[in-house]
């Protein structure tokens, strides 16, 4: 059977990370000691072979993971720079014949042959697929202490809708078929999740068909069902999933993973298949060892299924009692 571009996009994202960390840490052992110009230039063919395999990847990397890979990649090659110029043979110091000076001359300076900047146009493509998420699909952004539903989206609800959520602060997020939202439908569902800069939230989602992106979350609580779930820079998030492939996590902490409440398993891809959600892949962490920055939340901890607030309710009071850090 052939693999989805999902599970290319994951395979391959968790090779070049560890061919990352490797190459990071040969350049950090010849720092330390006595670089020679030959071990340079084999970590040097090395990162070149990486470079060309990430060129063949792009055929069905998204836009997301291309940018990641490509800035691992220089910072990579900036390294690898700075060592081969401090292993570079000094130059030999020698006495030159000082040349006769000359008459100066005065010729007209040749015409300029520089390429114009990139046009309005060029520039306005080259971002176009990263804008794309945000301009047509759905947003919930810029909210305090309040408690959001559906009606609160940017625009009424599709199957084949993006989700972008940001900047919220001591909210609560319901946008599953519950009492809040009556007339949402069972099988609300969502294509990907963005999730950036949200502090002291309880976030109660749905499935998500394709990728979970969250970035900047401190504080929270967030329950999904997703295809491939990603989290970057956050700390202190309790994280209620179903997942058939691994969960990824990198430069976190305090991280806590259980499996998605059965209250809100309603008709959803979640019941599909078993869930995956201990099997937790740290990059900031390729060792042989546990990591460090997760770990399964205990069954005492875990929020009951009568405790989820799936109706109107204050706020403030909830959030003092579900979040992993007390208010």
């Amino acid at each position: 059977m052939a693999e989805t571009n999902q599970e290319l996009t994951q395979e391959f994202y968790t090779r070049f990370q560890v061919s990352v960390s490797d190459l990071i840490a040969q350049l950090e052992t010849l720092r330390n000691g006595s670089a020679t110009s030959e071990a340079v230039e084999k970590i040097a063919a090395e990162q070149a072979k990486l470079r060309k395999e990430l060129t063949d990847a792009i055929a069905f990397l998204p836009a997301y993971d291309q940018r990641q890979c490509e800035n691992k990649l220089k910072d990579v090659e900036a390294q690898l720079e700075a060592l081969r110029t401090a292993t570079a043979p000094k130059a030999k110091f020698s006495f030159k014949r000082k040349a006769k000076p000359t008459a100066p001359t005065t010729t007209s300076a040749p015409p300029s042959h520089e390429a114009p900047p990139p046009s309005n146009e060029a520039t306005a493509a080259s971002t176009s697929s990263e804008s794309q998420s945000r301009t047509s699909g759905l947003n919930l952004s810029g909210h305090e202490q309040s408690y959001l539903t559906v009606s609160s989206l940017s625009s009424p609800w599709s199957a084949a809708s993006d989700l972008t959520i940001s900047d919220l602060t001591n909210c609560i997020v319901n946008l599953v078929h519950s009492e809040a939202n009556p007339g949402a439908s069972p099988d609300l569902t969502f294509t990907a999740l963005h999730a950036r800069n949200i502090t002291n939230s309880v976030l109660i989602l749905p499935v998500v068909s394709g990728s979970a992106l969250l970035h900047d979350l401190k504080n929270c609580v967030i329950a999904l069902g997703s295809r491939q779930f990603r989290m970057h820079t956050s700390t202190q998030v309790d994280v209620y999933i179903s997942i058939a492939s691994n969960p990824i996590i990198e430069h976190c902490s305090a991280i806590r993973f259980a499996d998605y409440p059965s209250c809100l398993r309603k008709g959803t891809l979640t019941d599909a298949a078993p869930s995956n959600y201990l099997a937790v892949q740290d990059f900031s962490h390729i060792r042989a060892t546990p990591s460090p920055n997760w770990a399964a939340l205990p069954a005492d901890k875990t929020i009951a299924d009568a405790e989820w607030p799936l109706a109107q309710r204050e706020v403030g009071e909830t959030l003092q009692r579900l979040l992993p850090v007390t208010l």
